[in-house]
């Protein structure tokens, strides 16, 4: 079989000696061995070589006039293109000194002349495959650093829409809203300046009506105050442009202004209004590997604005009610809204033009004469109708009933109706009025954010335990508790490092997901909290973030499933794997930390103690310290270790973890867990 790299072309090997004899030689055997083989008969000529098509190993002899093979060899670790060929020295020098020379230099091996062609072949072939090895454990590398990138973006992303939206929560107009937004989000990405852009009512022009100055004002506030008096049309400007393109849009690299770009924020394909941040051209903090801090500034904002419009819009319809009800107070006579009167039996006296149009017909007098019965005619839901009139008849006056009613055209919309009985001075009933409003898109718009909410609550859940995550979005800003009782648990799969290597990429990570998703479910069976993993090490506490008296007894429960879920995975896949856990119990502080990646941790001598009970462990058993074999002995049987020296603890009396005395039987059926999850 031919051998091949790691991309599956044919090695090519470049064979660089002076001597005729010794190219013709090497070039007839490795051919034979089915590599594709070029030659260089000096060191200048190997260069020249090397510089146009790189080989992927080359044989490199020592002694050549003008360069030696130290020299060659010199050069090519010396340029990042060439470092990671690697170079077999083959010289008829046999001095120690010349061999050592030849490691420091960058060698990757040293053949003796005369060489023996099957240890040649065998040590070129050794070669080939550490190069497949390194390249497939740096393409590794690479992806989880995307991962990781990728999950900090999102964190990232899913801060600043938690910060964005409870601004928008608490403003008091749509106005004050888009600042508050804008405020937020310059803050995060550390714009220079900020602005909301407006469209003018009556007018195809667009106003600044907010604007926010970063912390380095320098150079910025003068440019800031020439647009104070500026108004953009449509497709002029960056706020003009984002406009005109519903898309967002950057400012011209070759302009003499800041780097900018601006996103427009739409609802329902209505421009509500532009924002446009301004940067410094420079990011002293970027990552070289990561995306460009331009194009991810874009993103994220864009994410957040399209995730924050529904809140927005709903700020602005509040307004717009809000002033549609001042509106009506002030004009009765024209109102926009529907207002009627009906009779006890169900049928209309008077009705506005509004609430003609309201229900798809082309005038008062037409409804009338055709709704002969409201309940039937008019409601999704007879019922409703019958309901809204009991609670007028017993209240009196009814706010805000919403129902669903069909139009004219048999579409069907949400309405809300704020009505009372009228009677006359004996207490009888002569009528019924009352205002409709169409509330349909506030509902739409309540079911979007109520989706919304849902699902950041849910990714929020996904990164911290459900009563830390509610405290977050309850607005707590620091979040740390002591717990006197905690329960620590480490777990490492020994020996995982070189099964690894021996696995592809996709392989490991497989396997350790299936394994750890197993833990993942067991955690939830014994009602304890998953902290982190560190690679293919797994941290486990018991009565955190909520404290229960039988957490010690939940994480020993836990040990032994996990030693005996990783035995079946073994047995069933034919792996070749052994756990190493280690248990204390005591003491810990715990917290939420970060700004834009938020981790749940905990920190003290007990989780010192339980890292070291795992990491002076015995590799397929459960070790633990004496305060946990004093507190579980009566229900769990254990084995003496004896005294162990342990990092920053001394000397420590240890404990093997062996099984349950007596297995526990739940009463409920139909929870198997005997642990109570609080």
């Amino acid at each position: 079989m031919v051998p091949s790299t790691f991309s599956n072309q044919p090695i090519e090997i470049l064979v660089v000696d002076d001597t005729p004899a010794n190219l013709r030689l090497l070039s007839y055997v490795l051919s034979k061995q089915g590599y594709t083989v070029r030659v260089a008969s000096g060191g200048q000529a190997a260069l020249e070589a090397i510089d146009r098509a790189l080989p992927d190993l080359i044989l490199l002899d020592i002694l050549m006039p003008e360069i030696d093979g130290f020299e060659v060899c010199q050069t090519l670790k010396a340029n990042p293109r060439t470092r990671d060929v690697p170079v077999i020295f083959l010289s008829a020098l046999h001095e120690a000194f010349d061999k050592v020379k030849a490691f420091q230099v960058g060698g990757a091996d040293y053949v003796s002349k005369p060489f023996e062609i099957p240890e040649l072949v065998a040590r070129i072939e050794y070669q080939m495959r550490l190069r497949v090895l390194q390249t497939s454990l740096q393409a590794q590398n690479e992806r989880l650093q995307q991962e990781i990138e990728a999950r900090r973006r999102i964190e990232e992303e899913l801060s600043l829409l938690l910060m964005v939206t409870r601004t928008i929560e608490h403003a008091a107009t749509v106005r004050d809203a888009l600042n508050a937004t804008i405020r937020a989000i310059g803050h995060s990405i550390g714009a220079r300046l900020a602005e909301v852009w407006q469209p003018r009512e009556l007018s195809q022009q667009l106003v600044r009506v907010g604007q926010f100055l970063g912390t380095d004002r320098s150079e910025i506030v003068e440019f800031a105050e020439r647009r104070d008096a500026i108004a953009f049309k449509i497709g002029e400007g960056l706020p003009g442009r984002a406009w005109q393109s519903r898309c967002p849009e950057t400012s011209n690299e070759a302009s003499s202004s800041p780097w900018g770009f601006a996103v427009p924020v739409l609802q329902r394909d209505r421009l509500l209004a532009v924002f446009v941040f301004f940067k410094s051209d420079r990011d002293p903090d970027l990552d070289p590997t990561s995306v460009p801090p331009r194009e991810r500034d874009v993103e994220l904002v864009e994410s957040v604005v399209l995730q924050t419009t529904a809140a927005l819009g709903q700020k602005q319809m509040e307004s717009l009610l809000r002033e549609t009800e001042e509106r009506y107070r002030r004009l009765v006579e024209n109102a926009a809204e529907g207002i009627y009167q009906s009779t006890p039996d169900g049928r209309y006296l008077s009705v506005n033009p509004a609430l003609a149009r309201l229900y798809g017909y082309d005038s008062p007098e037409e409804i009338t004469a055709t709704i002969d019965d409201i309940a039937i005619q008019l409601y999704v839901d007879p019922r409703r109708r019958r309901e809204f009139i009991e609670l007028l008849d017993r209240e009196g006056s009814v706010s805000d009933f919403e129902s669903m009613v069909y139009r004219r055209n048999r579409t069907i919309l949400w309405i809300s109706e704020n009505a009372r009985a009228v009677r006359d001075s004996n207490g009888v009933l002569q009528y019924y009025e009352g205002i409709v409003s169409d509330i349909t898109t506030r509902k739409l718009t309540q079911e979007a954010l109520k989706f919304q909410k849902e699902q950041t609550e849910q990714l929020l859940s996904n990164i911290l335990p459900a009563p830390v995550a509610e405290r977050l979005q309850a607005g707590q800003i620091t979040i740390a508790d002591r717990f006197d009782d905690a329960s620590i648990l480490f777990a490492d799969l020994v020996g995982f490092t070189q099964f690894s290597a021996r696995k592809t990429p996709t392989e490991v990570v497989e396997i350790l997901n299936s394994i750890f998703s197993q833990f993942d479910r067991l955690c939830e069976r014994y009602c304890v909290e998953k902290i982190k993993t560190i690679g293919d090490a797994y941290m486990v506490a018991g009565g955190v973030p909520v404290p229960h008296d039988d957490s010690a007894d939940a994480i020993a429960d836990l040990a032994l499933e996990m030693q005996s879920t990783l035995a079946q995975f073994c047995q069933e896949t034919g792996e070749h794997l052994q756990l190493r856990v280690g248990i204390h119990i005591g003491p810990v502080v715990a917290g939420a930390i970060g700004l834009s990646k938020f981790a749940y941790d905990l920190w003290g001598d007990t989780v010192n103690t339980a890292s070291r009970m795992e990491s002076n462990g015995v590799p397929g058993r459960i070790q633990v310290s004496k305060a946990v074999r004093d507190r579980l002995h009566e229900r769990f049987k254990f084995e003496w270790r004896g005294e162990i020296p342990v990092k920053g603890k001394g000397t420590m009396t240890t404990y093997f973890l062996l099984a349950r005395k007596c297995p526990q039987v739940s009463s409920d059926l139909s929870n198997p867990n005997p642990h109570r999850c609080l």
